[in-house]
Parts: C-alpha cells; structure tokens; sequence
C-alpha cells in the first residue's frame, strides 16, 4: 500500500492517474491521522520538526514561535505521529508517495515512515514543462541520482539545446500572481528589450521564492535571500570589473518583501565600499530588475548567478556560464561553477570571462534529463506516462525494500 497527503491541486490528479497502474493498490490521505496517548516524537525528531517550523518561520520574515506556540505546535505534533505509526501498522504500509516532502505535515509524514524503515518516494516539479521529478531521498539536490554522474554515459541529442530553449518559451507562468504581472507588463518588457535599458554588460542574479526548501534545505552557506543579496552586492564592489552591473530580478510570487530586503542589502554594500574606499554607485553597478522578464534577461546577460534556482538549469539554452552558491542538482560537474563562500564568489566576479562551462557535457545532462532523470507528467490514467511512471516508482520502492536495483 503506498501513502500520500496534502499534496498541491495539481499533485492530485496525478496520484490518481498512477493508483490504477501500481501493483500495490494506492491509498490517498490528504490529512495527517491523529492518535492521543501514545508515545509521542522522539526527542531527536522533534528538533528537526522545530528546526523546520522556525526556518520556515524566518524565511517568510515573521516573529520567532513563542513558547506557548512551540508546545502548541508539539502537543499537535505528537499526535498526529503515534497517528501516522498507528496507520503504517494498521493498513500495512509498505512505502509512502510524497509531494516535496520537506517540511510541516509532508515533512513529518516523511520523518515518521523513514523512523520505521519505509521507502519513501518523492515528487516535485521541474524546469521541464510536463516533467516531473520521482526519487528517492529527496528533490532538486536531494535526489541522488539527478546530481550524478549517469549522464555522461548519454549520446548527446545535437537538438536538445533548441528544444530546451522553445519550451521555456511556452512555459506559462505558475502562479497567479505572475500570470497578472506577465499580462501587465508585457509593452514594459518589450520597451526594456528595444530601448536598451538593460546596462551593455550585466550578470544575472534572479532571486527566489521566500522558504522555498531549495533555500531552507540545501541552501547551504547562503540559506536565504537576503545573504545571497548580501553576497552578491559585497562581490560586485569588491571584486566585479566596473564595465560589468548586476541585475537582481525579485521572483514573481513575492516581489514585495523581496524589494524591501534588496533594498536593505544595497544600503549596507554601499555604505561598506564607501568606508573601504570603493565607488558606490549603486545606480551603475547594481539594478533592481522588475519590468523584463526572465527569458529577457537571460537571452542578454554575461553570466548567471544563482543559489540554486532553475533559472540556473534554465541559462543552460542560452549557452550562459551559471555560478551556483548553493546545493543544485545540476551543479558542478563542468556544467557550472561551484562556489562555496564569498571568497571562491569573489574570485570568481573578479573575471567572470573565465567562468566557463562545458558545452557538450551540457547536451548530455539535458538529454539524459529528458529521457531518465525527469519523467513525463500523466495526463490520466489512460496516458502511456502514467504506465511508466508507475514502473518507475514500483523500482524504487522494490529497490529501497532491498528486492531490486534502483
């Protein structure tokens, strides 16, 4: 029996679309079961459960839990984990389907069938419109096999750069929100573009969504938006040659709060060089970018600065160096520089012309992307997707059971 719950709208259809194709009939929960006078979390795992409430906590920029809402919050906790042990015995779990497994009620769904031995399987989106991700052991970075070597066993498919690029043409915006935006500023976009508003020589520094698990989880020594900010405008006038600007593009879905921390980090970088001496201009070295779009910038950018973003993954069409901060599945590997401080940042800025990249290994990674390490979205039952991406989450609770190869 496989598990799941309180997964997006569009995680629904898709389990639905799987139950009828995996071996092992599919039980779909979207609330966590609650159970009182049981045992309650081991102290271990409720460190990591208040790990995970108070990074979220501090990403979205609102006040510290209080006690009174930590014991809230643990009392609640403990019952809805002797609920999920209860469940697992009872029902005969054999593996759990999770939607980014990572934090709140997903979270400690995870934590609960990892404490008793469960495989569990994890779904994400990715930068292929009408992909997605299944793995073992996480998403984005913590999948092991998307931040492998498999790929370069792969014959490369000369098109794959092409294809890439058109379909990141016809991606449609996510959310609401940027749905709105996009509509709003399409002539404003446009003006940028034909206008040349952009500086001659920028390096692209997209921001990303406030407690996005790529930040929280593997975010590494940049675990947030306002230290990449801070990273980034310390290496700018420190290090970057003044021919060159930053461009900063807050993320649609929460331009907002994103401004006022740019905001907050481009007074401190400007007053830091002008107490070493330094220019700070901060009108001609760093730009706030709201009105283009993404796709503009990286069709005109030098090179691409990230933590972890799949705008990272997304430069790879328009053949641009990326300089990834934090962890990134497609990171490292000649198809981006690593940079693991601000002094490997630093030196990196200092001539972004040597910034390079491996060309043909990017080929291979896409392709392999698209035929193995992402799947195709099913459309339904009766989509010959849904066939194979049940065939490939039937592998991967064989193999973590111990009774195949993953």
């Amino acid at each position: 029996m496989y598990l799941t719950l309180n997964a997006p709208d569009l995680a629904r259809p898709l389990f639905r679309a799987l139950s009828t194709h995996l071996s092992i009939g599919l039980e779909r929960r979207w609330r966590l079961p609650s159970r009182r006078g049981g045992a309650g979390l081991p102290e271990a795992v409720w460190e990591r459960v208040l790990a995970m409430e108070t990074e979220e906590r501090r990403q979205r920029r609102l006040h510290p839990l209080s006690p009174l809402e930590q014991e809230a919050i643990h009392a609640l906790r403990n019952r809805q984990w002797d609920g999920l042990l209860q469940l697992f015995d009872r029902r005969k779990v054999s593996g759990v389907l999770v939607w980014n497994g990572y934090r709140g009620r997903r979270g400690l769904l995870t934590l609960a069938a990892q404490h008793v031995g469960l495989p569990v399987v994890q779904f994400e989106r990715c930068a292929f419109p009408g992909y997605l991700q299944a793995g073992l052991g996480g998403t984005n970075a913590g999948s092991a096999h998307l931040s492998g070597h498999a790929f370069q066993s792969t014959k490369a498919d000369p098109a794959i750069t092409d294809w890439f690029l058109e379909i990141q043409r016809q991606r449609p915006p996510r959310s609401l929100l940027g749905r709105i935006l996009t509509r709003g500023r399409t002539e404003q976009a446009n003006d940028t573009t034909e206008s040349g508003l952009l500086p001659a020589r920028f390096i692209y520094c997209p921001l990303q969504v406030a407690a996005d698990t790529q930040l929280t989880v593997h975010g590494g020594w940049v675990p947030d938006m306002l230290a990449y900010i801070r990273a980034v405008t310390t290496a700018a006038f420190t290090t970057l040659p003044h021919d060159i600007s930053v461009v900063f593009r807050p993320h649609p879905s929460c331009a907002v709060g994103q401004r006022e921390a740019l905001n907050e980090a481009l007074m401190q970088a400007r007053n830091a060089a002008l107490a070493s001496g330094l220019q700070g201009d901060t009108a001609g070295r760093i730009r706030v970018e709201t009105a283009g779009s993404s796709a503009t910038l990286l069709a005109r950018c030098e090179s691409v600065v990230t933590v972890n973003s799949s705008v990272g993954l997304e430069a790879f069409a328009y053949g641009k160096p990326v300089i990834t901060l934090g962890r990134s599945f497609y990171g490292g590997r000649d198809l981006t520089l690593e940079a693991g401080d601000q002094v490997a940042l630093n030196t990196a800025l200092s001539d972004p012309n040597k910034v390079g990249f491996d060309a043909a290994a990017r080929e291979q990674y896409l392709t392999w992307l698209r035929t193995s390490g992402f799947h195709r979205w099913p459309s339904g039952a009766g989509d010959p997707a849904a066939a194979a991406l049940a065939a490939h989450v039937g592998t991967l609770i064989r193999a973590a059971a111990g009774d195949g190869p993953a």
